[in-house]
């Protein structure tokens, strides 16, 4: 984790937004525990087979719920040997659509953050997904006013994270990110020069965790967003 010898001056504070802000994984968590449990007669690792299958198909569809049920039906057709029950497929395709429809629920602290931080301070929200998914949950949210920017993007990588702060005129060095995730929050923002703010949620996607030595990592783990106030005053001071 980052040593506190060094003073950093902060002109930009990025937020993830899924299981950062709102709850998110846990949606894909239930669905997939539900079709698993309607295909549970086969003999497959269901879990196994849709890690491999979402995997090979972020090409293909990218982030999000949508790409999530096209998996699940190409999932269960392959583990049934293509004899899925068209009644099936109609559960899983009510299934996204309940997943898509469902209230967001934003997270404990958020909005009373976001309020202090947008004071002082120019945020934008960075998250990647489906871009209509993504802008409802934003304006579901009622989050976007403390945003001074707002970034959907594909992918969270080293040059995505650039092509934003060279739009925005900030360097690296005087940029903070905070997320839930390793891969795309924290690893690709020190790798070119930034720091991280790293918030655990309760579920990790399969392919969003990522083995890392965290003594070596510029960034700073915290329990929750509560923290990120005091955190923020021991780096600028």
């Amino acid at each position: 984790m980052i040593r506190m010898n060094k003073r950093y001056e902060i002109e930009l504070i990025g937020f993830d937004a899924d299981d950062t802000l709102w709850e998110n994984e846990n949606i894909f968590h239930d669905a997939q525990k539900q079709i698993s449990k309607v295909l549970e007669n086969h003999n497959y690792n269901f879990n196994r087979e849709l890690f491999n299958i979402e995997k090979k198909n972020l090409e293909y569809y990218g982030y999000g719920i949508k790409g999530f049920i096209l998996s699940l039906i190409e999932t269960s057709l392959k583990i049934s040997n293509k004899k899925l029950d068209n009644q099936i497929i109609k559960e899983i395709l009510d299934l996204g659509k309940k997943m898509l429809s469902k209230k967001v629920k934003v997270l404990p602290n958020i909005k009373t953050t976001l309020e202090a931080l947008s004071k002082n301070y120019n945020l934008v929200l960075i998250t990647k997904g489906d871009l209509l998914d993504q802008e409802k949950k934003i304006y579901s949210s009622e989050l976007s006013k403390y945003f001074s920017y707002i970034e959907i993007v594909s992918h969270k990588n080293e040059k995505t994270y650039m092509k934003i702060l060279e739009k925005y005129n900030i360097k690296p060095k005087n940029f903070l990110m905070i997320g839930n995730s390793l891969k795309s929050d924290v690893l690709p923002v020190t790798n070119i020069g930034g720091m991280s703010f790293y918030i655990p949620f309760e579920l990790t996607w399969e392919l969003e965790k990522v083995e890392v030595d965290q003594m070596s990592t510029n960034y700073v783990q915290l329990e929750n967003i509560s923290e990120i106030l005091t955190r923020l005053k021991s780096l600028e001071i």
